[in-house]
């Protein structure tokens, strides 16, 4: 009897052992059809290694250069403002300066030309006429005429030149500049035709005695017309014109040995 239970007590051993496994199997499931002809689905694999935290130095040039556009443009416009503010100083500067020249145009009166005595010269101071009588001699004043304006100077309306020994005129002539440049000095030959009547003694007696220095104070005055064209407004001025000076000898090696130039405008 007790052999016959010890099968059954076996057999439940072998009931509650677990079955056992049986081997995994596989399973494919199919893809979905491609939506369009010849299309596929593709899994790229990227090695561990070569997967970055870090962009590469390649990306941050790229990057770079998407900024550059736009740092450009913000350049372009700092100096297109800069260019402006300079702009607007340089006309302001410009609209100063012409207001400027405008006034002293307007408001500055020219000054009037210089005159220096170089050289006094006796033409023919013995020369007698078919009478017999000695003829008035002629004059020879040379003279630095300066213009101390920037513009030039007319002179083409000027008139006559005198020279005066103590109220009696020697001769005439005619002041023979025309023009003057600005800031120019010019020298000039005055021809003065001897006057009618009797010569004064001590004039006479100057010419004649060569062997001793008779010294002369004469006089030379010219009434000048000039015209001085500025930037805007032209002057037209009446000038007077008086040299006082002596002379060592009115013969040979006459020497200017003091003198005294004087110019007025008179409008």
């Amino acid at each position: 009897m007790e052999e016959r239970g010890q099968p059954a007590a076996a057999a439940d051993d072998d009931a509650n052992e677990d079955p056992p496994l049986s081997e995994p199997q596989t399973q494919i499931v199919p893809l979905a059809p491609p939506p369009f002809p010849g299309a596929a689905t593709y899994v790229i694999q990227i090695p561990k290694d070569q997967i970055y935290r870090v962009p590469p130095p390649e990306n941050a040039l790229i990057v770079e250069r998407h900024r550059k556009p736009e740092k450009q443009k913000q350049k372009s416009l700092c100096c297109g403002a800069r260019c402006l503010v300079i702009g607007a100083i340089l006309f302001f500067i410009c609209l100063v300066i012409g207001i400027t020249l405008l006034a002293l145009s307007l408001t500055k009166k020219p000054k009037e030309p210089t005159f220096s005595i170089t050289h006094v010269h006796v033409k023919n101071p013995k020369s007698k006429s078919s009478s017999g009588k000695n003829s008035h001699p002629g004059y020879e004043v040379s003279m630095k005429v300066k213009n101390p304006n920037e513009h030039g100077i007319d002179y083409a309306n000027s008139g006559g030149a005198s020279l005066i020994y103590k109220e009696k005129t020697l001769g005439k002539g005619k002041f023979p500049l025309k023009n003057q440049g600005g800031d120019d000095s010019t020298a000039v030959k005055l021809v003065l035709d001897g006057s009618k009547g009797p010569l004064p003694r001590d004039v006479k007696k100057s010419m004649e005695d060569t062997d001793s220095e008779v010294r002369v104070s004469l006089a030379l005055k010219m009434d000048l017309s000039v015209k001085v064209k500025g930037f805007i407004k032209t002057w037209n001025m009446d000038t007077e014109v008086e040299c006082h000076f002596k002379v060592s000898t009115l013969g040979k090696g006459t020497r200017v040995l003091d003198q005294k130039c004087e110019a007025e405008f008179k409008g």
